[in-house]
């Protein structure tokens, strides 16, 4: 009995040890330009952040199966323009296993908070936002979920790629409906561009670059924040 008990637990510790090995390696990893802006980064127990001592303060949601690493230079050009920004890593790379990973991150001299997060990276950031209470939340080809479960009043900002070939359009329609929340859509922006990582599966072709896509969505997040 024993035996079996001791085999039984070792063929469970091995399919655990490839599932996460597996996860990893299927995840989308960061371009060298990402890598190179990461060295601008300050590493932390929860991940990785930028300008520590702004009082703005953005905490970031990577999407699903993306290496967090992918989001570096969003990040850091949002702290050139005077934001804390936080990017946490979560389980796997799938930030719905890890929902409170912003409770890893210290809050205590922000002056305002407001949570990021990228196709999956949106909707776990939603979920964290039923137990935490923020000042609003940045979408990114994403959507949130059970927004009547939300405590606060936070406010929305959706950011959209017209070429976005794997958002849910039906569920993201009825996400939004009766929230706060201002809408900006890049033309000829796809999914994959909000991040640093290259093609995604599914996706349509951005007929725009990655550098022109991201500059549209630092202009949007910086009109949404100081207006």
């Amino acid at each position: 009995m024993k035996k079996i008990i001791r085999y039984g637990l070792s063929g469970f510790l091995l399919m655990s040890l490839l599932l996460i090995t597996g996860a990893y390696q299927i995840s989308y990893q960061p371009t060298q330009e990402a890598l190179e802006a990461y060295k601008n980064a300050t590493p932390t127990s929860f991940g990785y952040e930028y300008n520590v001592s702004s009082s703005n303060h953005l905490i970031f949601y990577p999407g699903g199966l993306v290496s967090p690493l992918a989001y570096a230079p969003l990040a850091y050009e949002l702290s050139l323009k005077g934001f804390r920004v936080s990017v946490v890593e979560v389980f796997l790379n799938l930030a719905i296993t890890m929902p409170n990973a912003l409770k890893g991150v210290d809050t205590s001299l922000s002056q305002r908070v407001v949570l990021m997060g990228h196709s999956l990276g949106g909707v776990a950031a939603s979920i964290a936002m039923r137990t935490t209470e923020v000042d609003g939340l940045i979408l990114l080809g994403s959507y949130p979920l059970d927004t009547n479960q939300i405590i606060g009043n936070p406010v929305y900002l959706s950011i959209l790629g017209s070429e976005d070939g794997l958002l849910n359009q039906e569920a993201y329609d009825n996400a939004i409906k009766g929230l706060n929340i201002k809408e900006v859509i890049i033309e000829g922006g796809n999914h994959a561009q909000f991040g640093s990582y290259g093609s995604q599966r599914d996706d349509l072709e951005a007929t725009i670059s990655e550098k022109m896509q991201r500059e549209h969505i630092i202009e949007a997040i910086m009109e949404w924040f100081y207006n």
